[in-house]
């Protein structure tokens, strides 16, 4: 039998939206680079990667990360009280954080009022640094809209530090 080659799949950051997605996140991560003292590297955003990227610090891996901008402001996100993540998401960091024995952290940009928080999630050796609630709930599928029934994390906003 032959072999068939999949279809490339259509990434959303290609898209217009993703496109000005990709442009807030490029910006947020230079600030995190001057504010935190670290290089941060952009997994190929061609590809769906399990993560976003890696922290360099003095040389070395220091972390990996998530990174998510959202059309949000500051007093919609203390409504809800927590960045909602797929759980998929979080529990691919932790594998890749227990395989480099790295933390894993997370990068949220609110769009509006420019603010940018992170979590630190997982210690060196992969395990959760707080705990967190998970729900199966009904969000918007990708930046370009849709509708998706997914297992998510919901981070406590009391777990997160602002970046200046």
């Amino acid at each position: 039998m032959p072999y068939i080659a999949k279809r490339p799949q259509q990434l959303d950051i290609n898209t217009k939206k993703g496109q000005e997605s990709l442009r807030h996140e490029r910006e947020m991560l230079e600030r995190i680079e001057g504010s935190m003292k670290v290089k941060l590297v952009e997994t190929d955003k061609d590809k769906d990667a399990k993560c976003d990227g890696v922290i360099i610090h003095n040389d070395k891996i220091g972390g990996i990360f998530e990174s998510k901008c959202r059309n949000m402001n500051y007093m919609e996100l203390l409504k809800h009280g927590s960045w909602l993540i797929t759980l998929q998401k979080i529990l691919d960091g932790q594998t890749l954080s227990k395989m480099l024995r790295v933390p894993f952290l997370g990068f949220l940009y609110l769009i509006p009022d420019q603010m940018i928080f992170y979590w630190k999630i997982t210690d060196n050796m992969g395990d959760f640094n707080f705990g967190f609630d998970v729900r199966r709930t009904s969000t918007q599928r990708t930046i370009n809209g849709g509708r998706a029934l997914r297992t998510n994390a919901y981070l406590p906003m009391d777990r997160s530090t602002e970046i200046i």
